[in-house]
């Protein structure tokens, strides 16, 4: 059955007219009732948008974390509405909304396994125009693939047809953005199809740039012709169908051609987001510091054995775990004894104290400058490795 068909029929089991909203709250469909006077329903349906009031209420109604419809009340003189979400593989992909008629505002929360079949197969349609035209996506795959992964001359020749296609707009220089999930988490590639369709909406900081990206053996890229929003890829990932995804941006080069150098920065700045728990979920290149060389090791075959035997009799001592806290956090200050303390909250002769306590267990000279080049060193692939609990 088309969209059109399965929203009328939904407005008819319900008994009411409805509007089919995507995530974004843009218009996708609605019913067509003979008494369909609602003048407010009109208004977004003219508009093509649901109002940023509306979104509000749908979001402090917590009608994504529900399973079926969710009273909500007037808004500004208006009348009651259902809101149900919509979902596909398990995610929220749009929502149906409802009005109640004044004479019955306190009108039954009506649902049953019609109701709810149908909402399923609209998240299929919803769902299926959000990952868009499937030939266009076809060809962003083979584009951007050849672009990042191919030889000279392939990398040329998808550059040129990216921009003369208008798959990607002209530009000083261009982003590659990573977005995966570490493992074992295997994210849908769903999950990660949607994920590009709203970044390309939500991060631009000029809007009116075109970006492009795909999803390749279950990482999704991004190539943007623009400076990115840090902060509203990072809002993006809290969503909680993407929980999982961590982002690694690379920095910016040209010409376009070149955007493989910053593919290969983007996944060791995502590497970095998915080992460090003390980084945020979203790591940029640039920010990266040493951690640019030690995110390269093949971090997952080291074992204790591997550092330092002043960092290994630190780790396997009872209490080493704080010890090699306190040690990391008197390299990164300097050494400086009054700041280390004020960062880990502690008086200083607590400080005095942890720190003898380290030079009796690894019996070195924290003055050496070789030695702490060493002992920083050691603990940073320490905790990149997981070898720090």
């Amino acid at each position: 059955m088309s969209l059109e068909g399965q929203v009328q029929a939904y407005a008819d089991r319900l008994g009411r007219p409805i509007i089919v909203f995507d995530v974004e709250f843009t218009v996708i469909a609605f019913s067509v009732h003979d008494r369909d006077v609602d003048q407010a329903r009109l208004a977004i349906i003219l508009s093509h948008k649901g109002s940023s009031r509306a979104r509000e209420s749908i979001r402090d109604y917590r009608v994504g974390q529900s399973d079926g419809p969710v009273r909500i009340p007037p808004l500004n003189g208006g009348l009651t509405r259902h809101v149900a979400p919509v979902r596909h593989e398990g995610l929220v992909v749009g929502y149906v909304s409802s009005t109640i008629p004044e004479e019955n505002p306190d009108a039954e929360l009506v649902d049953d396994d019609v109701l709810r079949d149908a909402r399923a197969q609209l998240g299929v349609i919803l769902a299926a125009m959000a990952l868009g035209n499937r030939e266009d996506e076809d060809r962003a795959l083979r584009l951007v693939t050849a672009l990042l992964h191919g030889d000279v001359e392939q990398r040329g020749r998808a550059a040129d047809e990216l921009l003369t296609g208008g798959l990607l707009s002209p530009a000083p220089h261009y982003t590659v953005i990573t977005m995966s999930a570490p493992p074992p988490a295997d994210p849908s590639s769903a999950a990660l199809r949607l994920v590009l369709d709203r970044a390309r909406t939500a991060i631009p900081a000029f809007p009116s740039l075109t970006a492009v990206g795909t999803v390749i053996d279950g990482e999704a890229i991004l190539v943007v012709p623009y400076q990115i929003d840090g902060e509203r890829l990072a809002a993006l990932l809290t969503l909680p169908a993407f929980a999982r995804l961590r982002a690694g941006v690379g920095g910016a080069h040209s010409p376009l051609a070149d955007a493989h150098r910053s593919l290969r920065e983007a996944r060791i700045a995502g590497r970095g987001a998915a080992v460090d728990p003390m980084r945020d979920r979203v790591v940029h290149w640039a920010d990266l510091g040493l951690d640019r060389v030690l995110l390269q090791l093949p971090l997952e075959d080291l074992t204790t054995a591997d550092l330092p035997v002043p960092v290994q009799q630190l780790l396997v001592e009872q209490s080493g775990p704080d010890l090699a806290e306190t040690l990391e956090a008197y390299l990164d200050c300097g050494c400086d004894a009054q700041r280390t303390a004020q960062e880990l909250h502690v008086h200083r002769s607590t400080l005095y104290y942890r720190l003898d306590r380290v030079r009796a267990i690894i019996d070195v000279d924290l003055s050496d400058g070789l030695v702490r080049r060493e002992l920083h060193t050691g603990l940073r692939v320490a905790t990149l490795a997981g070898l720090r609990h």
